[in-house]
C-alpha cells in the first residue's frame, strides 16, 4: 500500500511529459515539407520550345502634319501662276509633214469663161452672197471697201477674193494666186501674156500692163508684169 502511494507521484509526472512529447512530434510532422513531384527537364524544354511565340503588335507613330503657314500658301500660289506661262509642246498634237494640203476649189467645164457666159472661178456677176459662201465656205478675211458711194463687202479666201454690193449681189472676183484654177480654160497666173491671147482670143485692149476682155456688160482684166511679161492677177467686174 505504501509502495502504490509512492509510485503515484512518479506516474503522474510521467504522463504530462509523454503527452507533451506527442504534441511536439505531431507539430514536427505537420511542419515538414510535403514531397514535390519530380520534373523531367527534357519534357519541360520540349513543351516550351514548341509553343508559338506571340509577336507584340507594332506601334504606329502618327506624326501630326503641320498646318500650312500663310507664307507657304503664297509661295505655292506664285509657283502655280508661274507655271501657267509654260507649255509642254510634247503634249500637243503634231502636224504630219506629209499631210496633204487643203484641196482647192475646182471649176466645172460648163462654168468656165466664155464670151457668151463671162465668169471667173465659175462665178457670174450678180450671184447672191449666200450661194457664193455656201460654195466656198468661210473666208479667211472679211472687210469693207467704202471708197465709192456704194460700200463693198469683201471676202478673202486666200487664193482669191469676192466682193458684194449693198444688195448682197456679187460685184467682183479677184484671183491672185498661181495655185488655183481661175476657170479660164487652163490659163493660170504666172503664164505669159501670149498664152492668154492664145487661149481667150484677141483682147479688146492690149497694153504692156493690161489685157482686157469685154463681154455681156463685164470686164475681164488681166494684169501683166511688164518686166517678165507674165500674168500677175485676173479680175472680173462690171463694165461701167
Amino acid at each position: 500500500m505504501m509502495m502504490n502511494n509512492a509510485m503515484r507521484p512518479i506516474w503522474l509526472g510521467f504522463v504530462p511529459v509523454a503527452f507533451a512529447s506527442l504534441i511536439v512530434a505531431g507539430c514536427q510532422d505537420s511542419s515538414a515539407p510535403s514531397a514535390q513531384p519530380t520534373i523531367d527537364p527534357s519534357v519541360y524544354v520540349q513543351n516550351h520550345s514548341t509553343s508559338p511565340v506571340s509577336t507584340p503588335p507594332a506601334l504606329v507613330v502618327v506624326t501630326p502634319t503641320a498646318s500650312p503657314t500663310p507664307e507657304d500658301t503664297i509661295a505655292k500660289h506664285e509657283a502655280q501662276v508661274a507655271n501657267t506661262n509654260k507649255t509642254d509642246l510634247s503634249d500637243l498634237p503634231q502636224t504630219s509633214a506629209s499631210a496633204k494640203p487643203t484641196s482647192k476649189p475646182k471649176v466645172k467645164d460648163e462654168d468656165a469663161y466664155q464670151l457668151e457666159n463671162p465668169t471667173l472661178m465659175g462665178l457670174k456677176l450678180g450671184t447672191s452672197k449666200k450661194l457664193v459662201l455656201d460654195r466656198f465656205g468661210k473666208a479667211k478675211k472679211q472687210f469693207v471697201m467704202d471708197e465709192d458711194d456704194d460700200a463693198v463687202q469683201v471676202y478673202d479666201f486666200g487664193d482669191f477674193s469676192v466682193g458684194f454690193n449693198a444688195k448682197d449681189a456679187l460685184e467682183f472676183v479677184d484671183v491672185h494666186s498661181t495655185e488655183i484654177d481661175p476657170g479660164l480654160r487652163g490659163l493660170h497666173l504666172g503664164q505669159k501674156a501670149e498664152d492668154a491671147v492664145a487661149i481667150l482670143g484677141k483682147p479688146n485692149s492690149n497694153t504692156k500692163y493690161v489685157l482686157s476682155y469685154k463681154s455681156q456688160g463685164t470686164l475681164l482684166k488681166i494684169d501683166i508684169d511688164p518686166s517678165e511679161n507674165t500674168i500677175q492677177s485676173i479680175k472680173l467686174f462690171a463694165d461701167r
